[in-house]
């Protein structure tokens, strides 16, 4: 924005000083051609007036003398003819313009009694004025005086230099007054901006100056501070409501549970209604487990970096292994032992993503089939896939899957919550990574995490190293 302004001020002050400083050398330039004509019809004029005794008496050394007193202090050149058309002052030499023909025959008409003035000679860069000397009527003869036009044009070219370069200077201290009078406007935008992208990450307590800037700009800061204000409230309300609900449903659960188990040892007959009952209650505590990670996966913005995804996934691969064992299902890995695989995340959120996949996985495999979990790259991007050899989903139910509380119509009463796919998809929209169900070739479910790779980080030691070895900044 910074920019755009400086050019917009710099664009409107060349505009102007084009509209003026065009005419005015166009002026310019007429003027001086305009008085350098007027300046050598003068000097044909006084030159005839000196030579009217000359031509007379037929003097030539006196018509010499004035000549080429003329020709040093003007530059110019000078002809004189008398009435017969003898060249009494010749022109210095044949490659003056005065001596060309068209030259002689306005001379020759200044002799028979044609008005005097400039006469335009063909080709020529040169002021040709032509003056009868004595009556204009019958003269006693003519002159021709030559000047030159280059040194006009010259001093045209040195003033528009002049101006051009007077508008350069123009132009300079007006991009100098706007980047001051920009940097004033936009310092406060860009301390709104960056308290803005401090507020998006998470630090509420981020506020923006209110006295900086225009009217319009501190009544914008204001509106955002009270805007930041509001939502740090409404914030931390959510998180003490999520703190108080962890408290208060976590405990009459626990309280609940002992008294049943107290009940099922004095009641002996009552141990399957207890069981039951108990199952509805792990049930009630997945669920509140599972609303107390999205409130906090919500509420929070934290920081990504770069995991080892190859890594995570071998750790969860042994975590599940015996569980998988003990359900008689085959839990395969690949691409786990191919080095390591970085992508950007939020450390901790690939494991707890591998836990519910992992577990959905090995609920919907039957006993004797294979839950395979692998590990890739591609294009760029990071991809873990826990497929799975169950019944498998169509693509409606694929594409609900991942609402809240949502569960598939073959699924076993009291066997989960309808949270951990959720939580999948909030925890990877955190760290920036995508997550998908497709249908695996066997018929299953192929669950999809694909995340942007990271740069390899560079050993601690090497790290320390380079830290301890940098000169000081």
């Amino acid at each position: 924005m910074r920019r755009r302004l400086v050019l917009s001020y710099v664009t409107v002050a060349a505009v102007i000083l084009i509209a003026l400083e065009v005419p005015l050398s166009v002026v310019y330039s007429r003027h001086e051609h305009d008085a350098a004509t007027a300046g050598v019809v003068r000097d044909a004029t006084a030159l005839a007036s000196l030579a009217d005794d000359g031509v007379e008496r037929g003097i030539a050394v006196d018509l010499q003398a004035v000549a080429a007193q003329y020709r040093t202090a003007a530059s110019g050149d000078v002809v004189i003819i008398d009435r017969e058309g003898r060249v009494l002052v010749p022109a210095r030499g044949a490659g003056s313009e005065l001596a060309g023909p068209a030259v002689r025959e306005q001379l020759d008409r200044v002799l028979h009694g044609a008005p005097s003035g400039i006469r335009a000679v063909p080709h020529a860069d040169e002021l040709v004025a032509l003056a009868p000397i004595g009556s204009a009527d019958s003269p006693a003869g003519a002159v021709a005086v030559a000047s030159s036009d280059e040194r006009v044009d010259q001093r045209v070219h040195r003033a528009t230099l002049a101006l051009f370069g007077l508008a350069g200077a123009v132009l300079v201290a007006v991009a100098a007054l706007g980047l001051v009078v920009a940097r004033s406007v936009t310092r406060p935008l860009t301390h709104l901006e960056g308290a803005a992208r401090r507020l998006g990450s998470g630090e509420l307590a981020t506020r923006a100056p209110e006295g900086e800037g225009p009217a319009e700009v501190r009544t914008l800061s204001r509106e955002f501070n009270s805007m930041a204000a509001r939502l740090e409230e409404l914030v931390v309300a959510q998180r003490g409501f999520v703190a108080d609900a962890s408290h208060q449903l976590r405990s009459p659960l626990t309280a609940l549970r002992l008294r049943l188990e107290n009940i099922t040892a004095g009641f002996p007959s009552a141990e399957a209604d207890v069981d039951a009952v108990l199952a509805e209650l792990d049930r009630l505590s997945r669920v509140v487990d599972g609303l107390l990670v999205l409130a906090r996966s919500d509420a929070q913005r934290p920081e990504r970096a770069a995991v080892d995804v190859a890594a995570v996934a071998a750790d969860r691969f042994d975590a599940w292994s015996a569980l998988a064992e003990e359900g008689g299902i085959r839990l395969v890995a690949s691409g786990l032992d191919n080095g390591p695989v970085l992508g950007s995340l939020v450390p901790g959120h690939l494991e707890q993503i591998l836990d519910n996949l992992l577990a959905n996985a090995l609920e919907a495999t039957p006993a004797g089939k294979a839950v395979q979990l692998s590990v890739g790259q591609r294009d760029g991007w990071a991809e873990v896939h826990v497929t799975d050899e169950g019944t498998g989903m169509s693509e409606q139910e694929r594409r609900r899957a991942f609402d809240r509380f949502w569960r598939g119509p073959r699924s076993r009463p009291g066997s989960g919550s309808g949270l951990g796919l959720s939580i999948v998809s909030q925890l990877a929209r955190v760290s920036g990574a995508e997550v998908e169900l497709l249908e695996a070739s066997g018929g299953g479910v192929d669950a999809v995490v694909r995340t942007r790779t990271a740069p390899a980080r560079e050993p601690r030691a090497a790290r320390d190293r380079t830290e301890a070895d940098a000169p000081y900044r």
